[in-house]
């Protein structure tokens, strides 16, 4: 469904999301027209288009999409090349995947858009390298989610003031009183109703989208059913569907707005968890408050660890095992053993993994 790619292909989390779920779409809502679709995006892309061509080196990115009207399969990521545009990727059956609507289609290009633009917390796995020369490095789902409310749908939003109000209108005074409580003005109140509503529609299409994924009893998140686990390190990959909806309702609530065409938090050391790029982007999001990034993905006092000398992998041994040894700047280090009868052997592009004794690691390598 929304996949990161940083080499133009699509990777494990790529798959593409089959089947349907028995659930009529929400009342008074349709999926986008191609024409709508590609409006959307324009919209979306140009809204950030600064952002690219300010980017390091200056000048030499730019924003792009593509719709891929020849594919079936559930699919909306980002690609990432040195040397080529930052590109939004959207199959056709991502249009017309259960519970999409054009709000939900805006609202998840614009998480799309906050995998270029959202800032820290990136992937540290993956989407960007160390000297900073791809200009970003791409934002965790759980950020990219956070930017699409806080920031993209504000600004692709504020001038439609008859949609936003008719939106707040159909809110429940409960949801409404979010939006009161949040912005003292009636514009931003509306326009922050619209952003909910948007959001809980956008947290039925991803509940069913994860039960696609993997199988199991529908529970659509809701506004007063917050998740309410706390992660032990910031999460880069998606949350569960109700951290997702706390995490946009949260992005809708913060008035504090990305300013500049900078993208918050990336410094030295480029794609890496680090307390400079926290502190870098910290002006740049609510800290504190209903507006603050939700606990069930984001921890502020997630410690990085220091791989320098352990290196990303590399085989160990202890005790007579093999394994992996696996260091990470925020999530530490961890290893995976060996099944008995398997050694660790290290390739000569250096990676490291559990073979049979008589296999060649590079075997078929040129």
């Amino acid at each position: 469904m929304d996949d990161v790619s940083t080499d133009g292909t699509d990777g494990n989390s790529a798959a593409p999301l089959g089947g349907t779920v028995d659930s009529a779409p929400l009342t008074g809502e349709r999926p986008p027209t191609r024409e709508e679709a590609e409006a959307i995006l324009d919209r979306v892309v140009a809204l950030y288009q600064d952002h690219a061509a300010a980017a390091n080196p200056a000048g030499t990115h730019e924003i792009s999409w593509r719709i891929d009207w020849d594919s079936d399969a559930v699919s909306a990521h980002v690609l990432l090349k040195p040397g080529e545009d930052w590109t939004i990727e959207v199959s056709k059956g991502y249009l017309a995947a259960s519970s999409m609507t054009t709000e939900v289609f805006a609202l998840t290009m614009c998480h799309e858009m906050g995998h270029f633009i959202g800032g820290f917390p990136f992937k540290t796995s993956r989407g960007g390298d160390s000297t900073g020369a791809l200009g970003t490095s791409v934002s965790s789902e759980g950020q990219a989610d956070y930017f699409a409310t806080k920031d993209c749908l504000p600004r692709l939003w504020a001038n439609e003031i008859e949609a936003n109000a008719a939106a707040f209108a159909a809110l429940d005074p409960s949801a409404r009183e979010r939006c009161t409580t949040a912005y003292s003005d009636l514009a931003s109140q509306q326009l922050c109703g619209r952003i909910l509503l948007a959001s809980l529609q956008t947290g039925r299409f991803y509940e069913e989208q994860a039960v696609l994924q993997a199988p199991r009893e529908l529970v659509y998140p809701r506004f007063d059913t917050p998740d309410t686990t706390e992660a032990a390190v910031t999460k880069e990959g998606h949350p569960a569907p109700q951290c997702r909806l706390d995490t946009l309702v949260a992005g809708a609530v913060c008035s504090v707005k990305a300013t500049g065409t900078g993208i918050p938090g990336f410094v030295p050391p480029y794609a890496e968890y680090s307390d400079a790029s926290e502190e870098a982007a910290r002006p740049f999001a609510c800290q504190t408050g209903p507006g603050a990034r939700p606990r069930c993905w984001f921890q502020p006092d997630t410690v990085a660890t220091d791989c320098s000398e352990l290196g990303q992998q590399a085989c160990v041994v202890e005790d007579g095992n093999h394994g992996v040894r696996y260091c990470d700047t925020t999530s530490g280090v961890d290893y995976y053993w060996c099944f008995q009868g398997e050694v660790c052997k290290t390739s000569r592009d250096g990676f490291s993994d559990c073979y049979a004794p008589d296999v060649d690691p590079d075997e078929g390598s040129p």
